[in-house]
């Protein structure tokens, strides 16, 4: 709650106070959770805070539940032409993450905006050197893996510099969005993976927002099957046994999606090379191609893609391996680039 009440959204027309409306939702707790959160709200002018108290049944008391009906709840107050934002209790924004978060959002430039998520330094700190040192390479990894993809299948909506995180500890999106996709869908876990996977199924803009930071917990023991708390305890096993896809892996995927999208958009580009790209017959393609958003097309060819022959072409590799593989495939594709664009300026001079 202090970190929402110091967020600086004074940027432009300075003296007039921007109010921030909070929404907070405590669920199945018996400590003094929503207590202390308006004690600490009401040391903020600039902070509005709303408070529910719900005490569910333990089959229906998950996170999946609870991001729902928070989310619903900031929808209704917000508007239709609102804005809603996610975060976590156990994260703590920078000051500026709401301005950054939803620059893009105000700016129209997209519907939907994802944070940069890192761990609090203290806990980081403490945590065991095989997961710091994992932790590590796989950031790099990462970084390394979407510099390539943003190479090779450039997006108009989520420029480089990029990073790769979408989750609720930094969301935002329009409540259109929210609404057009049905809001969290019903799944038991994921939920914030999964309401951006619907907002791509539409084709809704998703902008990786590097600059907007919050910094979350690094507790490896978790109220979730899945969530960060498990990965940590993966990388405890150390780098060597981390292993995630090569670079050849993730070149591969950029240029085949890269080809979707060509294709999708209706520029001229033969079925069997789309083929050969995605590893899949061409009929598998066809009907992916019919699709009325490119984000529909996409998940059908990776379907696709999955149930053929591309995990037999492409073994997952060591961290440490991957991070070398992924930097090497990007200076290959950035010394293409450059070499062809001298070509097509040779070519252009001698007419």
């Amino acid at each position: 709650m202090r970190a929402l009440g110091l967020q600086d959204l004074q940027r432009e027309g300075r003296g007039t106070p921007v109010m921030v409306q909070a929404a907070l939702l405590v669920n199945n707790t018996s400590d003094r959770t929503a207590e202390l959160a308006c004690q600490e709200a009401a040391r903020w002018p600039q902070l509005r805070l709303a408070v529910r108290e719900v005490s569910w049944d333990v089959q229906e008391s998950g996170v999946v539940r609870a991001r729902r009906e928070a989310l619903d709840w900031a929808a209704q107050m917000a508007g239709e032409d609102g804005i809603i934002v996610s975060t976590d209790a156990d994260t703590r924004p920078s000051p500026d993450w709401l301005w950054q978060l939803t620059a893009p959002l105000r700016a129209g430039q997209a519907q939907a905006s994802a944070g940069r998520i890192l761990l609090d330094p203290s806990e980081r700190a403490a945590l065991p050197p095989a997961v710091r040192c994992t932790h590590l390479l796989d950031s790099g990894y990462r970084w390394w893996a979407e510099a390539l993809t943003a190479a090779l299948n450039p997006d108009p909506a989520d420029p480089w510099p990029r990073h790769w995180q979408h989750f609720g500890a930094s969301l935002a999106l329009t409540v259109r969005a929210y609404r057009a996709v049905g809001g969290i869908p019903a799944v038991d876990v994921l939920e914030d993976m999964a309401l951006v996977q619907a907002l791509r199924r539409q084709d809704m803009a998703l902008r990786h927002t590097p600059a907007a930071r919050v910094y979350t917990s690094a507790r490896r023991s978790g109220r979730v099957a899945l969530g960060l708390s498990t990965q940590l305890q993966e990388w405890a096993a150390g780098p060597a046994h981390w292993r995630v896809p090569g670079g050849a892996e993730v070149a591969a995927l950029a240029r085949a999606e890269a080809g979707l999208r060509r294709a999708w958009q209706g520029h001229p580009l033969c079925l069997s090379e789309l083929s050969r790209l995605w590893r899949v017959p061409p009929d598998a393609l066809t009907a992916a191609l019919q699709s009325a958003f490119l984000g529909q097309a996409l998940e059908q060819a990776h379907a696709a893609r999955l149930a053929g022959e591309w995990s037999r072409l492409f073994a997952a590799v060591p961290v440490a391996q991957a991070l070398g593989e992924v930097r090497a495939e990007w200076a290959l594709a950035r010394a293409y680039a450059s070499l062809s664009g001298s070509e097509a300026r040779r070519n252009t001079s001698s007419r």
